[in-house]
């Protein structure tokens, strides 16, 4: 409900207003606005306009609770009907339930394609034989008598010996400690969950009878933007659900630097931790919310994630990371226990972590190969790609592999783009340009657009830039754009959707810095490989096959991605696209312990390469900051494409 500007305010009252998709509440002065309540909870708000109410980057929706909003030019009033406001101009009468529309917890489309289609599997390393860490085993115990006066452990382990082969056999201590009134309540039947460490098994979980319920676990690809988590049926291995949402350690910084920098004090170190745990937890009960399972059916975790983004899942310090030699706490992490970490499963539950490389290169890649052909390939030379805040790369086959990574900044995942969004509903995610600037896009969930996610980006950026609407320096041509170009108090840019088309009810705009920024991420991702491939003394048309990975959807147009240079002007036919690889790869090695051991053997076959040392590698990103590069001739089909429109 809203109220009009001339309601008065209640004075020297606080109330409790709760912003989502963070869960943080606060109490708060009544009469403060909501833009300074954001600040105070220090979450993350655009302001362009410092306040003033003009450029409407600070709109939020109200959910429940009476506010006083000011009328604003820069609001719909269609937008303001439905709860939307602008924070600056809002005040709070009333305790408060707020949506950050940029960081709702969205659908975002790459859960719906985190498998492996079945046109890729043929190239995959990992193996879908399911053999799991954990089981679960039904099993009956003879009592003890005078004649067989064994221990309880020991007449529990003899009977493993016999029927399940098992000879060498631990317990935890909780178990042990009801051990023998659970023995004894149902004449020695009963329901024991071992996890398989190495060649040793544990018993971690014993129940009276038989216990009829399933075993879960749990997948988790801890992206520095956005979490997946997957849940998986123990018994059978199936994906049963998934959920997704933005990393809520954004508020504290949208890249891995930024962390680092903020983590230096010992409790925001903490404060980092308790965020990601929150937000795992926060998945792990949404995807469980509507089904018959509870939290302490979840033996098992897999977790995959960048070298810093597991530091501070670990709650270990990070700052060593990004200072010279660059070394992180660790590579291999042993088993852990969930409830060392207040990991929202059971409390013996183990946890899993895909090994980490280097400073910059974690077990997001180690995983993700297993997605690729690289590590059963003998002969062949593939080169794996996974485009996110950071741009990660592997080069190799089964023999040697070599990897680096570059910072690639938010931008194709939607930050640092005005209206930048991930693939999720209301986003466009392809163009196609005709003449007179005449655009037509596709948007996810076929809803009215509320922004632009990676794949269209990249359609965007290519299409303006073919048909001169951008030059190579990604300066926007204003003759050629015509009506189309807009200059506000953001910048130059060019209107994509009419106000009358939008979401928002405001033309949606792609702004010079928006092209500048998108220019830096793929000059980021193209310097790397150059430098990796001219360091090993081959070239791209030596490798046989491509695969990119990332948060794009399944709609990345490979050709436009050549036109501005992201990738290589090679054959077409080597490009696949294979998705969101560090989840599947979390997965994978949840399913089978042969994938972990690959997985293992991998990380200590790869040779990192430190990109902060290398000296060549500031002159590769500086010739990338063209489109499609400064030097033409490494983009024949591009330069042909170009010369042809010059001529018509």
């Amino acid at each position: 409900m809203n109220l009009l500007a001339d309601t008065p305010l209640t004075k020297n009252e606080y109330k409790k207003v709760t912003f989502l998709p963070f869960n943080v509440t606060l109490k708060i002065c009544a009469g403060t606005s909501i833009l300074d309540a954001i600040k105070d909870a220090n979450l993350p708000v655009a302001a362009s306009c410092g306040g003033k109410g003009t450029c409407g980057h600070c709109i939020v929706q109200i959910l429940k609770g009476k506010y006083k909003a000011n009328v604003s030019a820069a609001l719909s009033e269609s937008l303001f009907k439905k709860g939307y406001v602008l924070a600056c101009k809002t005040g709070i009468i009333d305790d408060l339930v707020i949506s950050l529309p940029k960081f709702q917890q969205l659908s975002i489309k790459t859960v719906i394609d985190i498998g492996i289609s079945e046109k890729n599997k043929k190239y995959i390393s990992g193996v879908h034989d399911f053999a799991p860490r954990i089981r679960k085993v039904e099993i009956k115990i003879p009592l003890p008598t005078l004649e067989n006066n064994y221990s309880d452990l020991k007449r529990l382990q003899q009977k493993l010996s016999n029927e399940f082969d098992i000879k060498t056999l631990d317990c935890d201590y909780h178990v042990l400690k009801s051990l023998p009134d659970i023995l004894r309540k149902n004449d020695g039947q009963i329901t024991l969950i071992l996890f398989k460490s190495d060649k040793s098994w544990n018993i971690i979980d014993i129940f009276p009878g038989k216990r009829k319920k399933k075993i879960y676990g749990i997948a988790c690809d801890i992206g520095t933007t956005t979490l997946v988590v997957g849940l998986v049926d123990l018994e059978d291995g199936k994906l049963i659900n998934t959920a997704s949402g933005f990393n809520q350690q954004i508020k504290c910084g949208e890249d891995v630097i930024s962390r680092i920098n903020y983590a230096e004090k010992p409790e925001r170190l903490l404060e980092l931790n308790k965020l990601l745990i929150k937000t795992i937890n926060d998945l792990i009960e949404k995807a469980i919310e509507s089904l018959d399972i509870s939290y302490t059916d979840i033996y098992v975790a897999s977790f995959s994630g960048n070298t810093t983004m597991i530091h501070l899942f670990m709650n270990v310090e990070p700052r060593y990371i990004r200072e010279e030699p660059y070394v992180p706490a660790m590579n291999k992490v042993p088993f852990i226990l969930s409830g060392n970490l207040g990991l929202g499963i059971n409390n013996a539950g183990r946890i899993h972590i895909a090994p980490l490389v280097g400073s910059y290169v974690g077990g997001d890649i180690t995983s993700g190969l297993l997605c690729t052909p690289i590590l059963t390939s003998k002969e062949k030379i593939s080169l794996f790609i996974d485009i996110g805040t950071n741009g990660e790369l592997v080069i190799g086959n089964k023999d040697w592999m070599v990897t680096c990574a570059c910072s690639a900044g938010t931008a194709f995942e939607g930050g640092q783009i005005k209206f930048g969004m991930p693939a999720a509903a209301g986003a466009i995610e392809s163009f196609k340009f005709t003449n007179g600037l005449n655009i037509k896009y596709n948007v996810i969930g076929e809803s009215r657009p509320k922004g632009i996610c990676g794949s269209g980006l990249i359609d965007f950026l290519a299409e303006s830039f073919i048909h001169g609407y951008v030059e190579r320096n990604g300066v926007i041509n204003k003759n050629t754009v015509k009506d189309k170009y807009v200059q506000d108090e953001t910048g130059k840019g060019i209107i994509i959707v009419n106000t009358k088309d939008c979401f928002w009810d405001r033309d949606l705009v792609i702004y010079e810095n928006d092209i500048a920024n998108l220019i830096r991420s793929k000059a980021a991702i193209y310097s790397a490989c150059s430098l990796l491939l001219k360091n090993l003394g081959i070239t791209f048309d030596n490798i046989d096959s491509f695969y990119i990975a990332g948060g794009f959807g399944k709609n990345i147009n490979i050709e436009n991605a050549i036109k501005i240079g992201l990738f290589p002007d090679v054959e077409r036919g080597k490009y696949h696209y294979i998705g969101n690889t560090s989840f599947y790869g979390a997965y994978l090695i949840l399913m089978s312990d042969k994938n972990k051991n690959m997985v293992d053997m991998a990380s200590e076959k790869m040779t990192y390469i430190e990109l902060n040392i290398e000296p060549g590698y500031m002159n590769e990103y500086s010739a990338s900051l063209f489109l499609p590069h400064t030097n033409m001739k490494l983009f024949p089909s591009v330069e042909n494409l170009l010369k042809q429109k010059q001529k018509l």
